[in-house]
């Protein structure tokens, strides 16, 4: 990879780590605090809203970085159109209709942008149905954003998840060649690495939706740019999103199975329930980057070296995750009753 990406990373990085000190304080100043509750996993009122430094950060990379304007600027407008909604809503707590129509705005955008998703490429198998593929990319970038919303709820956690899904990203892009998109992979990953130095246990400041919104969007449009360009599969880019996807699709559908309302707010995900356990933050944080790395990344290099294989190796990373998930859910049920 290139040395100059390197230095994309570590700008970003450091923009943030910077920025996030006077949005911290403004914060403060305007009271704009997450409370502890009993739906909450931290134990002090802590000021939310920090995206707003991760989407400086990616403002001033984007600046920086030669000849990026073009090939960055459909992935830029989705981030950043989620990054200013989710700040209204940490401002002034948006009504769930204007959230979810900006939403499926940013994803129409997006999907329009790179002129649809046309084909799905199974093993051998090509499948061009653009009439499905492209509506159901809109459906899965709306869920991408949504869950890793849902998912930020631990110390770090999320903002590891940023930076482990930019640098997936931009080894995926680097291998296809496409050096514009994995350097703007890089800056992500450094944007949101770099709020780590602010945000891990501890934490100090939460990116609130401006930054897990953001987050969202930036795993998605490089999934829908990786997919349209031929890039990365849509299996790839599955696998790079797999642990929080798992997670938070599993939880949901559990929910809807045993007749709650799973768009409510709860503590059912496998991390709150690991917190529940007695976990820290930090270890929670630590596993889940653990499985991207151990788990996620030989599985990634196993399809990128048997590229037919790539959607069997996702289902059976998917099947492996889940099963994971389902553990915790029972050790956390057994001790709640044993509790």
């Amino acid at each position: 990879m290139p040395a100059g990406h390197l230095l994309i990373f570590l700008f970003a990085a450091a923009m943030t780590a910077i920025l996030t000190a006077p949005v911290r304080l403004w914060l403060l100043r305007r009271e704009m605090l997450d409370w502890p509750d009993s739906r909450r996993s931290h134990s002090r009122p802590t000021p939310r809203g920090g995206g707003a430094a991760i989407a400086g950060s990616l403002i001033a990379a984007w600046l920086v970085w030669p000849q990026a304007f073009a090939e960055w600027r459909l992935p830029m407008a989705v981030i950043f159109g989620m990054a200013l909604t989710g700040w209204l809503e940490d401002r002034f707590s948006l009504a769930a209709r204007w959230r979810f129509l900006a939403q499926v705005v940013a994803a129409t955008v997006l999907a329009a942008g790179v002129g649809g998703i046309h084909s799905v490429q199974i093993g051998s198998l090509a499948i061009h149905t653009p009439w499905l593929w492209t509506p159901l990319a809109v459906v899965a970038v709306v869920w991408l954003i949504n869950l890793h919303n849902f998912m930020d709820g631990s110390d770090g956690m999320a903002a590891c998840q940023g930076l482990w899904s930019g640098l997936a990203m931009a080894l995926l892009f680097q291998h296809a060649e496409y050096q514009s998109l994995a350097a703007f992979s890089l800056a992500a990953a450094g944007a949101w690495g770099g709020f780590l130095f602010w945000n891990r246990p501890p934490a100090r400041v939460f990116m609130g939706d401006s930054g897990s919104l953001a987050l969202g969007a930036m795993v998605a449009a490089c999934a829908v740019v990786g997919a349209a360009s031929g890039a990365v599969s849509i299996w790839l880019s599955f696998m790079v999103a797999s642990v929080f996807v798992i997670d938070a699709t599993a939880t949901l559908v559990l929910r809807a199975v045993r007749g709650q309302r799973w768009y409510t707010a709860h503590r059912q995900h496998a991390y709150q329930q690991l917190l529940e356990c007695g976990w820290r933050h930090g270890q929670v944080a630590a596993l889940y980057f653990l499985i991207n790395v151990l788990v996620v990344l030989p599985t990634i290099a196993a399809a990128l070296y048997w590229p037919q294989l790539d959607a069997v190796l996702a289902a059976g990373l998917a099947v492996l995750l889940l099963s994971g998930w389902w553990r915790v859910q029972l050790t956390a049920t057994r001790n709640q009753r044993q509790g």
